[in-house]
């Protein structure tokens, strides 16, 4: 369901606002664009630590301070079984860091799993894209008779 709402916008942002559509390409309408900005903006108030930014296929949710999107950071983190600080010690952030990626996981789980599904193209035709890379496996820990703290 969905609702129109009208909004009394000054020149100056509308042109800004024109200009966001425009860098976003594959012709966004001014509507579309706001409505991008809008989602954008409240899911950054609603979870402490993640921001939108541009990329080559277009806007993702990063995990702040870190360089890593959201998917990105939870990919790793299901190796650890979705645990904030064993993910946080893997990458040597805070674990603050490392829950603000599973609170966006947890509050928008469908689109990062089909996110990591969409990234997970085999190393044999990543090998293809970037001739240099490197294979690395995240070895897997076993899980200890104490609980975490």
């Amino acid at each position: 369901m969905s609702q129109n709402v009208s909004l009394r916008l000054p020149d100056d942002l509308i042109s800004r606002l024109d200009r966001f559509a425009r860098m976003l390409g594959n012709g966004t309408t001014r509507s579309r664009a706001g409505l991008i900005l809008i989602d954008e903006a409240l899911r950054e108030e609603e979870i402490a630590g993640i921001e939108f930014r541009n990329t080559a296929i277009g806007r993702q949710p990063f995990v702040k301070q870190t360089g890593l999107t959201v998917w990105e950071f939870i990919m790793t983190a299901k190796h650890y079984d979705l645990d904030a600080k064993r993910t946080a010690d893997h990458f040597q952030h805070p674990v603050a860091t490392a829950q603000a990626a599973l609170n966006y996981y947890s509050a928008y789980r469908e689109e990062i799993d089909q996110a990591i599904e969409d990234n997970h193209i085999g190393y044999e035709a990543m090998k293809r894209q970037l001739p240099h890379i490197r294979l690395f496996t995240v070895p897997k820990e076993k899980a200890s008779a104490e609980p975490h703290a």
